[in-house]
């Protein structure tokens, strides 16, 4: 018999079923220059991390397969409402120690990592305020600045566009809360977490020939 499904919306829905949206969330930069922090107020763009895992291929008489390799974490680009306020201080701080574009004498560059990275917050929300989901990034500098074009035509406010890179990052899921559980078999053919209850079974050693047929 043909498989069948119903063709309805499904899942997708059910009455208490939570969509986490684009517009709701909040992105803080902090321990800037020591405690110093940009508020989320002046956010207008941002953007949860993006990971990027290379590829190795193994290659064998006729045939290839991939394996996966090293991962890295790519840039992200955030953009900031530019307001005459002295909340963005903190902001022209940072980025003036990354490089210091303020004064074309000196063009002083932050030494030790404390100097020009940052800490990055990224929070979601649902539609009542509670909290959903947090990303910390941390070790953030900008790689790249844009302040912006300016347009006698245009009405809209100025931004300030930054590219961030970031080394670490930390993932907290708040709600629902569910355990994020990775698998990892160590060699020796240990059963995973969920399969520890069964009964161990030694895995045969085979030699290469016998692989080979």
């Amino acid at each position: 018999m043909a498989e069948k499904i119903p063709m309805g919306i499904g899942q997708l829905g059910f009455r208490n079923l939570v969509f986490k949206r684009k517009f709701r969330f909040t992105f803080v930069l902090e321990e800037i220059c020591g405690s110093q922090r940009v508020p989320e107020h002046f956010v207008k763009v941002a953007s949860r991390p993006n990971l990027s895992i290379e590829e190795t291929e193994i290659n064998f008489l006729n045939a290839k397969t991939w394996i996966p390799g090293k991962a890295s974490w790519e840039t992200i680009t955030v953009t900031y409402v530019d307001v005459a306020s002295p909340e963005m201080g903190p902001l022209f701080n940072w980025m003036a120690s990354v490089y210091n574009f303020t004064d074309p004498i000196q063009l002083e560059q932050g030494s030790q990592r404390a100097d020009y990275t940052a800490t990055a917050v990224l929070k979601l929300w649902d539609g009542c305020g509670q909290l959903l989901e947090i990303w910390t990034m941390k070790d953030v500098w900008p790689t790249a600045i844009n302040f912006g074009d300016l347009d006698y035509s245009n009405s809209e406010e100025s931004t300030i566009e930054l590219t961030l890179r970031y080394s670490d990052v930390q993932y907290e899921n708040i709600c629902p809360g569910f355990v994020i559980s990775a698998c990892c078999s160590p060699c020796g053919g240990v059963a995973p977490p969920d399969e520890e209850d069964e009964d161990p079974e030694t895995v045969p050693q085979a030699s290469p020939a016998a692989l080979l047929g």
